[in-house]
């Protein structure tokens, strides 16, 4: 598509108004300028997130006022995270082959750009306004966390078992063994930061499971991964979701599809009744979420899959959400003081459900 934009700093209306007329966003209405508003502190953590307030020479239907453009962060060690696991590859890959499909809403793809090279890359988002987005720091209410937990079983639920095959191949795969590899060194590098720099949020329990995850981080991924595959989300918590009765027939929009792809279901449950639920709401509901879950599976035509093996792979999941939490913790930027009391909420969460629920007797021998 020739040359983009590779960051905010170099959008214009010329650029803009010459690829919203390739893609018969705009056909009569020109746009004569925009101002760009950042909105990634503390939450774009892996990107640089922005609003565009857009002017046009005259009205036209279903032109937007506002829209919502996604470039590579700027920070360097978040960069060569975002690089290694391919996280900007996988989000491209969902809004230009599969977000038209998703039952879960998402927002209109107005332009993707993409260069494999050095994973540079543009999106081009519809602004979902009028939604509330969920809150990392507070923790979902009981009402937004059943919205998302239906939600994202009628997901896994369109692609269940469906993942491998049918050009679904050129989607991420969770099973790939450098992608393993790398979650396993990345890991074992952010390790010893995590336990040191957020020491009162990871318990004795958990701290010693995290250090004998550190040898198996690969082995549990594939093992997650192999099992019950669908097609997940990746980073399914509070500050990825909005929430409006506008938004469909959950009520609910996922966006920041970064660490998309095919793996294991229970992924996506674990992360977020882990770690977007208040630990005590957790304690209280975590197994009846995740019986709503299970039913929503069965209702819409998952078959071969008991609630006692859902339990059990939710378990093992809770053990991929705790390197999650060593990887934001151990070594990321994560933008200023919110970014950090979201962490914090999420890793003093992430703990408390390794050690409730005894994952570290999971671990491969």
């Amino acid at each position: 598509m020739g040359e983009w934009p590779r960051s905010s700093a170099g959008l214009d209306a010329g650029w803009l108004n010459g690829v919203m007329r390739q893609n018969k966003v705009l056909s009569d209405a020109t746009i004569t300028g925009l101002a760009v508003a950042d909105l990634g502190t503390g939450i774009g953590i892996m990107g640089e997130v922005t609003r565009l307030s857009i002017r046009y020479d005259k009205a036209q239907p279903g032109a937007p006022s506002t829209m919502i453009a996604k470039f590579p962060t700027r920070d360097p060690t978040n960069l060569g995270v975002a690089r290694a696991l391919y996280f900007y590859p996988r989000e491209v890959a969902f809004y230009t082959k599969l977000a038209r499909h998703s039952p879960i809403r998402t927002p209109r793809l107005f332009h993707a750009e993409l260069d494999m090279a050095d994973h540079g890359f543009v999106l081009l988002l519809e602004d979902l306004t009028g939604a509330t987005l969920g809150d990392q720091i507070e923790g979902l209410t009981p009402a937004q966390a059943e919205a998302a937990i239906q939600a994202i079983a009628r997901l896994h639920a369109a692609w269940w078992g469906k993942v491998d095959g049918d050009g679904m191949d050129a989607l991420f795969d969770f099973t790939n063994p450098d992608y393993c590899a790398a979650v396993q060194a990345g890991y074992q590098g952010f390790l010893a930061p995590a336990l040191a720099n957020f020491s009162a949020c990871y318990g004795s329990y958990t701290k010693r499971v995290a250090e004998g995850l550190a040898p198996v981080a690969a082995a549990v991924v594939k093992q997650l991964s192999s099992r019950h595959r669908t097609f997940l989300h990746g980073d399914y918590r509070a500050d990825n979701l909005l929430f409006g009765p506008a938004l469909g027939e959950d009520g609910i929009a996922a966006v920041d599809w970064q660490i998309s792809g095919r793996g294991g279901a229970l992924y996506d449950v674990a992360y977020l009744i882990c770690n977007s639920l208040p630990t005590a709401y957790r304690r209280r509901a975590e197994k009846e979420l995740l019986k709503r879950y299970h039913d929503t599976l069965l209702k819409t035509g998952v078959e071969g899959f008991s609630f006692g093996e859902c339990w059990e792979a939710y378990r093992f999941a809770v053990l991929c959400g705790l390197f999650v939490a060593i990887y934001t913790t151990g070594g990321m930027d994560l933008g200023n003081e919110r970014g950090r009391k979201a962490m914090t909420a999420l890793a003093s969460r992430v703990d408390a459900a390794v050690n409730e629920l005894q994952v570290g007797d999971l671990l491969p021998g």
